[in-house]
Order: structure tokens, then sequence, then C-alpha cells
């Protein structure tokens, strides 16, 4: 049996996240041959097509999101591995600031792995919505971030789009006609920057919906949906895909919402720099941020004829 290919799988993951190969070329600094290339070579390795293609972009298939809790896994391991390797006793304390969703999903072990790397750095962790992190942010409560870009008043560090999904419980069946009764809805409550965009999609694409639950807390939604009460967007990571399954066009829905998410750093004292600079860069690692860098006179130009 061979082994996989990381490669392969980084690129397998940034489309994933950015749903089209065009914007994860960009991220990758690659061409959009070359990234359709390692797509096609990963499918072909493993005999299983991973995404469904359309002119609205890539959707993964069954067989893509049992994949990439493994490729986010197998990514991580090679991360965590040089980590292990290095000699440095970095020190100190950080602050860091997490919107739920991103809490809740694989990040905590992430995380504990971090801790175990950087046995001398003391992560004190914050869960709160974007607006309230922007805050804490500016008044030196928190010296890191990764929140919603369109609610957080600062300069990030690096900044991504994400796709949502529309997911519902394996055993729910939609109307054959979305049209003609209100879609059963479950949203998360209070400041929820999402919901705006899912409303806005339903009334575009005449849609009509009803709001059967509504909850600030992630499991309830989560909960909510798996007793097949209705229907809501889910982050990749927050599907749980024992009881839930992903809903698209063939289920008579429109393309989900995509988000912007964003890394802030603060400016910190000298002491905190080191450990500031570790759990950004493993951030960056774990949540398949590409961080910008400069092109090569040779990278530009493949990019420009790929245009």
């Amino acid at each position: 049996m061979r082994d996989l290919d990381s490669s392969l799988l980084r690129t397998f993951v940034t489309v994933a996240e950015t749903g089209a190969v065009g914007a994860a070329a960009q991220r990758l600094a690659r061409t959009q041959a070359a990234v359709s290339m390692q797509l096609r070579r990963l499918e072909e390795d493993l005999e299983r097509r991973l995404f469904d293609r359309s002119p609205r972009g890539l959707r993964l298939t069954e067989a893509g999101h049992l994949l990439l809790p493994y490729a986010h896994s197998i990514l991580g391991a090679g991360a965590d591995a040089r980590r292990a390797l290095s000699v440095s006793q970095i020190a100190g304390v950080v602050r860091l600031g997490l919107l739920e969703d991103i809490a809740v999903g694989s990040l905590p072990r992430a995380l504990r792995r971090f801790s175990a790397a950087y046995p001398h750095i003391s992560l004190e962790i914050v869960i709160d919505s974007s607006a309230a992190m922007s805050a804490r942010l500016a008044d030196g409560t928190l010296d890191v971030i990764v929140g919603d870009a369109s609610a957080i008043s600062a300069q990030p560090q690096a900044s991504w789009t994400q796709s949502l999904f529309w997911v519902g419980a394996r055993g729910l069946s939609l109307p054959s006609d979305l049209r003609a009764q209100s879609l059963p809805l479950v949203t998360f409550g209070g400041p929820c920057l999402w919901h705006g965009q899912v409303v806005g999609i339903l009334k575009r694409a005449n849609i009509p919906w009803r709001v059967v639950c509504s909850s600030t807390s992630l499991p309830a939604v989560q909960s909510a949906v798996e007793a097949g009460l209705g229907i809501t967007v889910l982050m990749e990571g927050n599907i749980r895909n024992e009881s839930m399954r992903v809903l698209g066009p063939s289920d008579g829905l429109p393309p989900p919402p995509v988000v912007d998410f964003a890394l802030y750093v603060r400016p910190v004292p000298k002491s905190q720099t080191a450990a500031v600079q570790a759990l950004q860069s493993f951030l960056t690692d774990e949540l398949n941020i590409i961080m910008p860098r400069p092109l090569t006179s040779e990278t530009a130009g493949a990019l420009a004829e790929s245009q």
C-alpha cells in the first residue's frame, strides 16, 4: 500500500477550503494547471472522485469529506515532527481568542499537541464573538485572535475565505420543491454574521424559510440538526459525518455562504515575541493558512500565463 503524498494532500485541503482551483492556486503560489494535475493524481491514486465539479466551483464528494480529516491529521503530524525535533526552549504566556465555530472542531486537539511541543509556553484561551475579541485585542487582554474578518477592527496577519456547508440529519428528507413550503432552519442566535448571508441566499433563490430552533451554542445547533428539526450551515470541521449529511444542488439548495476569517496578532513585549510567533506559526499550519510571500520571477510568470 503506497503512502499518501503530503504535497497532494495539501493541495486537496486547500481546494476543499477555497472551493475553487483558481483561489487555491493563488494561495499555493502555483498555476491552476498544476493544482488540477495534483488533484487528478490524488484521485487516480485513491481511485475515488473527491470533488463534484460544476461552473459554480468544486464541492467535496462523500469520499472527499471522508478524506479531509485524515489529510489534516497527516499534514499536522509532519509539522508536529518538525517541532518535536526543535531544541528551542521557548517560554512565555500567550492569550489566544477563538470563535466557537473554530474552537469546537479539531483545533482543541491540535492545541494539546502545541502544548506538548512547547511545554514552557502557557496558553490562556478565550472563546467569544469576533466583536468582543476585537475589543480585547485593542485593549491588550488578548495577544492572538482568529475570527470573522468583517467584525474585527485591526490589520490581519493573514486572511482566508472558507466555504460553509448546508447540512441536515442523515435521515432528513427535504421537499422535492423547496419553493412550495417553508424550509426549516436551525440558526445561531445572537450576533451571528452568517445568518444574514443565509437569509439573503434563500431570498434570492425564492425559497421560503422559517426558524425552527435558535441557539447561541454550537453543540445545541448540532444536536438540533441531528434530531432532524431542520438544516443549518456549518464549517467542515463541525459536521458530524456519522449523523449528518452535506446537502447541495441535488437537494434543491443554492450554493451556501462563504466566510472570511483572519488571524490577528498584537504587538507584544520582547519577552513574549518568541512565544507568540511560535503560536502564530502553529495556527498557520493547523488552519492551512498560506501566508503571503514574495513571488519569484519564475512563479510570477507562470501565474500570469495561467490567467
